[in-house]
């Protein structure tokens, strides 16, 4: 029964004091959900960032080799123990030119177990020729990229297309973060990523490998556990690294000797082809020259005989000249026998048929004479036979003598013979004479005859003559026109000979001027071909030197860490742990007190109800037993409702905020860690409930009859303002009844003082933490290092190619001021202290400048006290050290610190001041200084430099381009780029402050409604007097609100000194060893912290006025006896 009654009174309790019960639990839960969700973040990062690695197939280990990656090499990683897979890929850096905008694109090859792309958009690439770009870059699927190198080499070189299609877009694992690295090439920093098959690279070895660790994917990333299971594989891959050297090495030598081999074949043969061109040559220039030669004495004799053909063409000339005047003359001679032709046959025509009638006449006579003497003659014939007839008659017979035989007959034969004889000689005589007469006759006649033949004939002759002539003039004149042609053709051909001849000559001329070409083409080509003779066996003695000092490739062997901004996501893990292990904290001691003082305050407000129990018989325990459950139902209900919705709500948010760095995380995951869950909860309860068992077994001590009695109002006594009198007489009753209120309820006041204070610094904290982060970005880069970025030289540089890049910049438009510099990692240690700090050593300004001049090193560093703000100067008699550094380290000024460089031997290095540094660690020196301590002279390995002033960060890129493609440049780095990263960082921090900003207002607004219903719940009897004696609502709240104020005032007070304290703790705290956050709370946070205070006190006093409303009048007139 009794226990009955008192779980009734307990629900009743609830009911009866629920706005404090709801007041307990939301502040529980609040301190709660703030505790374990800020705590539960960085795990919840943590776990995030995993998922989305694993879901990636993300490598744990990544390997590249100063020789390249072979199948070989891959095959002997993925057999090393504890390696899941391995796999090799390929990359490379070119440059685009968009819009008259220089882009760094990074080209990777897509690999088929890790490292997987998401696809936002189109699809995978292929085939050759495409490629799937980064999302966050203005390319257009469709479009096509053309790729150069940024370099001597040619794209083609490394890729088998300069020319990609965008097939899609996604984005990598690779790049968790907005940053996409740096590069060598174009502005020094990658713009964005390309994917392309691995079939479109062109060569010969990988230029990295993947590695993913067996079982890496059940542990979480960032945590220890992971970190060294995956070094545990990475040692293993180091220790088969320098066996995978020394047989890539053997293979390099091998190719290197064949190929050696087929160059001294390749020079042997270019030897001898360039000895056999320059004998051709030399040979095509004699015979050249014999032509020339040839030429100018065909020209000498074709000079001759034009001028023999000249003379003789002058003399046909003067010939022809002639030959006209003769054809002129014979023409006139022609027409003079004509004439006289003419004359001549009109004179024969005249006499001719007389002629010819006598002719006629003496013929026919002739005839007939003719006749006659023929008839004589006949018979003359006639005579002479007989003659004979009768010589042969006297001559024939017997063949006798015929003197002998007849000599009688024979006589008278021989007498008639001789007489006829005479006669036949006679008559010839006769005949012979009439044969002369008509031969005269005839003769005559023919004369006759032959005269008018003859007359005939003279004048056919002169006919034929005339004719002849005419004709002999007409061929004269054909002949003259046609030798007047032939001549005319002959120095027509002359000229033209002549022309030829000067052709020729030209031609000579040029051909001479081609022989000179041809002879110093040949010297030069001679000289070119014993300079490339001399230098392909320089060369090839090179090579086989390079082949000798050969060395076993150096492996480089990393983790996730060299991913960009991998082990930034985790170092902002890092930052909410740190966070978590102070804020938290901090904001549940106050949550937890005010829930302390709610509970002592309920406890000790129902003293006349625990004494009237106790009086009736009930025990402690169950006396008790009501309020511990009340305040372990509040506390349990405040804590399960906090750990429900803080480590879902505030990771969540923390994380969300995150992603403006990290926008490719596609999923947050947020599950629920008991452990802080666990811690919280406990806390609260153990608190509340102890205090709760405490203030209970307190008043329980009492006899029931004290209980029963309200407790003796307390002793007044003069308050501090009473003794100043001209204050105190000044003061109405309203102020003094406040002031004396305040100082008679000490736990009360202190209490309001400690939840409001507390609230505030808070607020402040959170203020000052968004101050102190969000200033060191400008504070570092505008007032500290005061240059735009260093210009790194190559490695094989040497000093003459360093002053001409030096000449250069001092030539160069864009940039103001420059100065030589070594910049270095060395570690420094103090005592068993260590860290990795940048050793810089100023050097020339420019090719005549003072060396180390400090006035001058003063453009670039700004080196000052962060307090004092005191100035220093570079002095040869010390270094100075980053204030970071020192503290990490534990030095101060005058102190000594070693500094070790890798293997060699460390050196002593005295700290002569100690400046204000953000970002990173540095220790400065002159070159004198450093000579000091190393005994040795600084070799720079880059150059500080200073863009115009008033220079955009387009503007000193775009001059850096230039630098850039010097053959002397490695790569150039900003610092507006360090610094947009900060910026970009430390924007993501922005809504987790947010975040502890209005979890510290919602807390300071439950701390003064918690504390101003307890307030009005004690003095409900004083006020209902008060209301009693006359005091208006409004005045009733006046009295009770001033108090409020001032509490509000005074804790606000408070709260900036506890803020600015615990703002400075929190600041150590949570700052990680590479930066320092700033120290300073500006006037803008005190400002809204103090009226964001002051609002919620008015807020409160506000909601309270209606409760004071409803204090009933009637309860003062009540006994409490």
């Amino acid at each position: 029964m009794a226990r009955k009654i008192t779980r009734k009174n307990f629900y009743m309790e609830i009911r009866r004091n629920f706005g404090r019960f709801i007041s307990i639990l939301f502040i529980v839960a609040l301190g709660v959900a703030f505790f374990s969700g800020i705590r539960a973040s960085e795990p919840s990062m943590r776990i995030t960032g995993d998922a989305y690695f694993d879901e990636s197939d993300l490598m744990d280990i990544k390997a590249v080799s100063t020789l390249g990656i072979t199948k070989e090499d891959v095959s002997a990683v993925g057999n090393v123990k504890g390696v899941g897979k391995a796999e090799g890929a390929y990359s490379a850096d070119f440059l685009n030119i968009k819009n008259k905008k220089q882009y760094v694109l990074h080209v990777m090859s897509a690999m088929e177990d890790m490292n997987k792309i998401t696809v936002r958009e189109g699809r995978m690439p292929e085939k050759a020729g495409e490629c799937l770009v980064d999302d966050q870059m203005n390319y257009k699927i469709g479009e096509t990229i053309k790729l150069k190198s940024g370099t001597d080499d040619k794209v083609t070189d490394t890729l088998k297309t300069d020319e990609l299609k965008v097939v899609g877009k996604g984005n990598s694992p690779y790049y968790i973060s907005l940053s996409r690295g740096s590069t060598t090439i174009g502005t020094g920093t990658i713009s964005g990523f390309v994917v392309v098959p691995e079939k479109t690279f062109d060569l010969d070895v990988y230029t990295e490998m993947y590695v993913q660790v067996a079982g890496a994917k059940d542990l979480t990333a960032y945590t220890k556990a992971y970190k060294e299971k995956v070094k545990t594989v990475q040692k293993r891959i180091e220790a088969i690294t320098e066996e995978r050297g020394k047989i890539r090495k053997s293979e390099l030598e091998d190719k290197a000797n064949e190929k050696l081999a087929k160059a001294q074949k390749k020079l042997d043969d270019g030897k001898a082809e360039s000895k056999q061109k320059l004998e051709d040559a030399k040979k095509q220039i004699t015979d050249g020259e014999t032509q020339v030669s040839q030429a100018k004495e065909k020209i000498a004799s074709g000079k001759s005989q034009i001028a023999a053909a000249k003379q003789t063409i002058d003399t046909k000339q003067k010939e022809l000249d002639q030959a006209k005047k003769t054809y002129q003359n014979g023409l006139k001679e022609l027409s003079q026998g004509k004439k006289q032709y003419e004359q001549g046959k009109a004179a024969y025509d005249s006499q001719y048929a007389e002629a010819q009638a006598k002719i006629q006449a003496g013929e026919e006579g002739l005839v007939t004479y003719r006749a006659e003497l023929d008839k004589g003659w006949a018979g003359y014939q006639t005579l002479l036979n007989t003659i004979e007839a009768l010589k042969a008659q006297a001559a024939g017979g017997s063949g006798q003598d015929p003197d002998q035989e007849n000599p009688n007959q024979d006589q008278e034969l021989l007498q008639k013979i001789q007489v006829m004889e005479q006669q036949a000689q006679e008559t010839k005589k006769t005949l012979d004479a009439k044969e002369q007469d008509y031969q005269t006759q005839k003769a005559g006649l023919d004369a006759a005859k032959q005269k008018l033949a003859s007359g005939k004939a003279e004048l056919d002759q002169a006919k034929a003559k005339l004719d002849a002539s005419e004709a002999k003039l007409t061929s004269a004149a054909a002949s003259i026109e046609s030798g007047q042609k032939q001549l005319d053709a002959g120095k027509a051909e002359l000229k033209a000979q002549e022309q030829t001849l000067q052709n020729g000559e030209t031609e000579i001329a040029q051909n001479e001027a081609k022989l000179a070409d041809a002879r110093k083409e040949y010297e030069d080509g001679k000289e070119t071909s014993e300079e490339e003779i001399a230098k392909g066996e320089k060369k090839l003695a090179d090579a086989k030197e390079q082949i000798k000092k050969i060395k076993n490739p150096k492996w480089y062997v990393y983790n996730r860490s060299t991913l960009v901004e991998y082990d930034g996501f985790g170092e902002n893990a890092n930052r909410m742990r740190a966070i978590g292990k102070v804020f938290p904290v901090m904001f549940f001691l106050v949550a937890a007190l005010i829930s302390l003082t709610g509970m002592t305050r309920m406890v000790e407000e129902q003293r006349i109800e625990i004494g009237t129990m106790k009086a009736l018989g009930y025990g402690n325990f169950s006396i008790a037993s009501k309020y511990l459950g009340y305040a372990l139902l509040a506390t349990a209900g405040g804590s399960i409702l906090g750990v429900l919705t803080g480590e879902k709500i505030l990771p969540y948010i923390i994380i969300y905020a995150y992603e403006i760095m990290y926008p490719h995380i596609p999923k947050i995951y947020v599950p629920y860690h008991m452990s802080y869950a666990v811690m919280a909860s406990a806390a609260s309860i153990v608190c509340t409930m102890g205090a709760t068992l405490a203030s209970c077994y307190k008043e329980l001590a009492a006899e029931p009859a004290v209980l029963m009695r309200p407790p003796a109002p307390k002793k007044g006594r003069r308050v501090f303002l009473e003794r100043i009198g001209f204050i105190w007489k000044r003061m109405n009753f309203t102020w003094k009844s406040t002031i004396r209120n305040l100082m008679r309820y000490k736990k009360r006041f202190f209490m309001t003082i400690f939840g409001i204070g507390g609230c505030m610094a808070l607020m402040l904290v959170g203020y000052g933490v968004k101050d102190s982060v969000y200033e060191i970005a400008d504070i570092q880069y505008d007032e500290i290092q005061l240059y735009d970025g260093h210009i790194f030289y190559k490695d094989d540089v040497t000093k003459t190619e360093k002053e001409e890049l030096k000449e250069y910049l001092k030539e160069d438009t864009d940039i103001q001021t420059y100065m030589d510099a070594r910049m270095q990692s060395v570690t420094a240690s103090k005592g068993n202290k260590k860290r990795s700090v940048y050793q810089c050593v100023f050097g020339y300004e420019d090719v005549t400048a003072e060396l180390g001049n400090p006035d001058i090193v003063g453009k670039y560093e700004d080196f000052h006290d962060r307090k004092t703000k005191e100035s220093y100067k570079l002095a040869d008699n010390g270094a100075i050290v980053s204030e970071k550094t020192a503290k990490l380290l534990n030095v101060k000024e005058g102190d000594t610190i070693n500094l070790k460089d890798g293997m060699a031997k460390g050196v002593t290095v005295k700290i002569a001041h100690i400046c204000e540094n953000y970002m990173g660690h540095y220790i400065y020196f002159t070159p004198q200084y450093y000579k000091k301590v190393y005994g040795k002279t600084a070799e720079y390995n880059c150059i500080m430099f200073r863009a115009k002033d008033g220079y955009s960060e387009e503007q000193v890129k775009k001059s850096g381009e230039k630098i850039l493609a010097k053959d002397q440049v490695l790569t150039i780095s900003y610092l507006h780029d360090i610094k947009d990263q900060l910026d970009d960082m430390l924007a993501s921090l922005n809504l987790v402050i947010i975040v502890l900003i209005v979890s510290a207002g919602m807390l300071a607004f439950v701390v003064l409604y918690n504390l101003n219903s307890i307030n009005i719940t004690e003095r409900q009897r004083e006020l209902a007097t008060l209301k009693v004696l006359g005091f208006y609502d409004v005045e009733v709240a006046e009295y009770v609100f001033r108090e409020n104020i001032l509490l509000t005032l005074i804790g606000a007070f408070v709260g900036v000194i506890f803020g600015k304290v615990l703002h400075l703790f929190v600041i150590q705290t949570v700052e990680v060893d590479a930066a320092m956050f700033g120290r300073s709370i500006y006037l803008p946070s005190y400002i809204y912290s103090f009226l964001f205070t002051i609002g919620f006190s008015l807020f409160v006093n506000w909601v309270m006025y209606f409760k004071l409303k409803k204090i009933d009048m009637v309860e003062s007139l009540k006994s409490t006896e």
